[in-house]
C-alpha cells in the first residue's frame, strides 16, 4: 500500500534524461518506485497524457517580509513553485537592531518596490540575530518549501550603524565582526550568502544600498566565511549589470574587472556563484562578453553561474498599476474608483480629451523619487512598448508595437494607450521590456539551455509588486520554449526542466529534490502541457495594509505535490501545507541537508 500514486505519465526526471512513460510510487514523502506498478494506494493521480516533473526551484525571490505574513506564497505557488529562496540582491532584514529596522524597510522598499507600509504591517520583527530569524520562519508551515540567503546589508548596518548607510570603509574589526555572524548563519542554515553592488539600487529615501562599495577585502573574507563549511552559494548583482538602462553603465572593461572580482569570490569560498546577467540596450553585447568570460572561468574549475530570466523583463502598466496617466489631474479626480467606474468615467469623450491633454502634476510622488524617475519615462518609452496578443505571447513581432498599432490606427501612441485601457473590463495591459529584448527576438536565450554553467531565475517573486509578474516565468518557461515558440527553435523539454529541477537543486546542494528517482523527495508536478499557459494578469489588493499586487495566475498543472502531499489539485489549492524552512547542512534542524560537492554540482548543473 502506497500513500500515492501517480498513474500512467510521462516523466521527465529533471536530470536532462529523455522522457518516459512510468507510474511513481510515494510512501512518507519519498518516491519509492518509479516504473509500472502494481500495488495499490490511498490516493491515486491519473497522470495519463500528462507530463511528470520534479518541482519547480526557484532560486530568486524576496519573500523576506511575505513569509511572515502569508503561507501559500503566491505568485509562485501557482506556477509549479514547491522550493523557494528569498534573501537575495543584498537586502533582508536579519540581522538587526531595534533602531534600525524602519531603514531596513526603507532599503527594500526601494530596492525591490514593496511598499513600505506593507512591510511596516506585516513585519512582526520577533527577531534580532540572523539564527533568530531563521527560527521565525521555522515556526510556520506554508504550500512549499522555503530557504534564505544571509544578506550583506541588514549585515554592515548591524556592525556599523549609520556608518554603513555613509558607505564607509569597513575596518579589520568590522570585517571580523561581519565574518563571526556570517558564519553563525551559515552553521544556522542560511542556503548562502547574497550581496549586492549595483549602484542604481537605492533606499526609498535615496540612500545608497550599504555595501555597494565594500572593498574587495571585505567581500573577499565574506566568500571565505560562508564557505568554510563546505555549503551555501554566494549570490550577487555586479555593477553594470543592466547598464545605461537606469544609469549603471561601467563599461566592458569595468564589467570584467566585476567578473574577476567574482572569480576570486569563488575561487576563496570554494562555493557556488551565482550572478545576475541581462542583455540591455546601452550594449547588448555585454550579455555575450560576460557570458563569455563566465564560461572560460567555469571551464577552468571555478563554479560560477551566470543566472538569465528565461524571457523579457519589464514594467507591466494597467490602470490598477503604475501607468502614463497617473499623473494627470483629470485622471488623478477619479483614480479612487472602483476599476469598472474608473474605466466607465475615462470612456467620457471631455475627460479623455482632457486627461490627453494635460501636463503631469507630479506633487502625488514628491517623496518617492524612484516612482517619479519611472512615471517621467513612460512617455518616452511607450512607442517602445508592447501589446501582447495573449498573455504567454512574450516573444512579440515589431507588429505589436504600440507606435506600429497606433499609426495603423491613426493615432498617437498616447492616445492609442488610453482607448487600449478603456475598451474593455480596464484589465488591458502594455509591457516594456528593458532588459533581455534588445533586438526583439529571444533567440539569444535558446543556446543557454545546452549551457551547465547557465542558471535561469530572476523570477522576483514578493517584489516589484505593481511592476512586474515575473514570478510566473517558471510556467512561461515550459510552455514557451518546450510547445508555445513560433518565432524560433524550440527547447527539448528535458532541457527546459532541468533548469528549472535538477540545476538549481545541484547548484543550491539541495540533494534531495530536484530529479524524479527513488529515495528523492516527492516534490512533484504533473502537467498537461497542452493546456499549460499564463493567464490574464489582474492587481489584487490583498498585501498588509491593502496593498496592491499585480498577479498572473495559470492553468494545466493537474497537480502539485510537496513531500508527497497534495498543494494543488487541476489549478486549485488544496489548503495543505506540507512546505517547511530548509536549513542547508544544519543537523538537527530542519531536515540538515548535506552539501553537494563542487563536483557534483558541475556534473549535475
Amino acid at each position: 500500500m502506497f500513500d500515492t500514486i501517480i498513474r500512467g505519465g510521462t516523466v521527465v526526471d529533471g536530470r536532462g534524461d529523455s522522457p518516459y512513460a512510468a507510474d511513481i510510487g510515494i510512501t512518507d514523502g519519498q518516491i519509492v518506485q518509479i516504473g509500472e506498478i502494481a500495488g495499490t494506494a490511498r490516493d491515486t493521480i491519473d497522470a495519463q497524457g500528462t507530463l511528470v516533473t520534479p518541482g519547480f526551484i526557484d532560486i530568486h525571490t524576496h519573500y523576506d517580509g511575505q513569509f511572515l505574513w502569508d503561507d501559500m506564497i503566491d505568485p509562485s505557488f501557482s506556477h509549479g513553485v514547491t522550493t523557494a529562496i528569498a534573501g537575495n540582491c543584498g537586502v533582508g532584514f536579519a540581522p538587526v537592531l531595534p533602531e534600525h529596522r524602519q531603514k531596513l524597510i526603507e532599503l527594500m522598499e526601494g530596492v525591490e518596490d514593496i511598499p513600505g507600509i506593507t512591510l511596516t504591517e506585516g513585519l512582526d520583527w520577533q527577531w534580532r540575530s540572523f539564527p533568530d530569524y531563521l527560527d521565525r520562519l521555522a515556526a510556520r508551515n506554508y504550500t512549499m518549501d522555503i530557504a534564505v540567503h544571509m544578506t550583506h546589508a541588514p549585515l554592515r548596518v548591524f556592525v556599523m550603524g549609520e556608518r554603513a548607510f555613509r558607505q564607509e570603509e569597513a575596518t579589520a574589526e568590522d570585517i571580523a565582526a561581519m565574518c563571526d555572524l556570517t558564519r553563525e548563519a551559515m552553521d544556522a542554515g542560511a542556503i548562502g550568502f547574497s550581496a549586492a553592488r549595483f549602484v542604481e539600487h537605492r533606499s526609498s529615501t535615496g540612500a545608497t544600498v550599504p555595501g555597494t562599495f565594500a572593498a574587495e577585502d571585505e567581500m573577499v573574507a565574506l566568500a571565505k566565511t560562508m564557505g568554510e563549511g563546505g555549503r551555501g552559494v554566494f549570490q550577487i548583482i555586479p555593477a553594470g549589470s543592466v547598464g545605461g538602462v537606469v544609469g549603471d553603465d561601467i563599461g566592458s572593461e569595468g564589467r570584467l574587472a566585476e567578473l574577476h572580482l567574482m572569480e576570486k569570490l569563488a575561487q576563496v569560498s570554494g562555493r557556488p556563484l551565482t550572478y545576475t546577467l541581462t542583455q540591455y540596450s546601452t550594449d547588448p553585447g555585454n550579455f555575450d562578453l560576460m557570458l563569455e568570460a563566465s564560461t572560460r572561468a567555469y571551464d577552468g574549475g571555478l563554479l560560477i553561474y551566470p543566472q538569465v530570466a528565461a524571457r523579457g523583463i519589464g514594467l507591466v502598466s494597467t490602470l490598477d498599476s503604475y501607468h502614463v496617466f497617473l499623473m494627470k489631474p483629470s485622471y488623478k479626480s477619479i483614480a479612487h474608483l472602483p476599476l469598472a467606474e474608473r474605466v466607465e468615467a475615462m470612456r467620457d469623450p471631455e475627460r479623455r480629451q482632457a486627461i490627453l491633454s494635460e501636463a503631469d502634476v507630479e506633487d502625488e510622488f514628491a517623496d518617492q523619487p524612484s516612482v517619479i524617475g519611472m512615471l517621467r519615462r513612460m512617455p518616452i518609452n511607450l512607442p517602445a512598448s508592447y501589446v501582447l496578443e495573449t498573455p504567454t505571447d512574450y516573444e512579440p513581432g515589431p507588429e505589436r508595437l504600440v507606435a506600429a498599432l497606433a499609426t495603423a490606427q491613426g493615432k498617437t501612441p498616447l492616445e492609442f494607450i488610453y482607448d487600449h485601457y478603456t475598451q474593455g473590463d480596464g484589465h488591458d495591459f502594455n509591457l516594456h521590456f528593458g532588459l533581455n529584448y534588445e533586438h526583439a527576438s529571444l533567440d539569444f536565450l535558446q543556446p543557454l539551455f545546452d549551457m551547465p554553467n547557465v542558471l535561469t531565475g530572476l523570477g522576483d517573486g514578493g517584489a516589484h509588486v505593481k511592476m512586474v509578474m515575473d514570478a510566473a516565468i517558471p510556467t512561461f518557461q515550459l510552455a514557451f520554449w518546450a510547445r508555445t515558440r513560433s518565432r524560433g527553435p524550440k527547447v527539448p523539454i528535458e532541457k527546459v526542466v532541468n533548469k528549472l529541477t535538477g540545476a538549481p537543486a545541484a547548484v543550491y546542494g539541495l540533494n534531495d529534490r530536484g530529479t524524479i528517482a527513488v529515495g528523492k523527495r516527492a516534490d512533484i508536478n504533473v502537467i498537461n502541457l497542452d493546456q499549460l499557459s499564463l493567464r490574464q494578469p489582474k492587481v489584487q489588493h490583498d498585501l498588509p495594509s491593502g496593498g496592491a499586487r499585480i498577479v498572473q495566475g495559470s492553468q494545466g498543472y493537474v497537480a502539485t505535490l510537496v513531500a508527497g502531499v497534495q498543494t494543488r489539485s487541476n489549478d486549485l489549492e488544496t489548503g495543505a501545507r506540507p512546505g517547511r524552512l530548509v536549513r542547508a547542512g544544519a543537523p538537527g534542524k530542519g531536515d540538515g541537508l548535506d552539501p553537494v560537492s563542487s563536483e557534483a554540482a558541475v556534473t549535475s548543473a
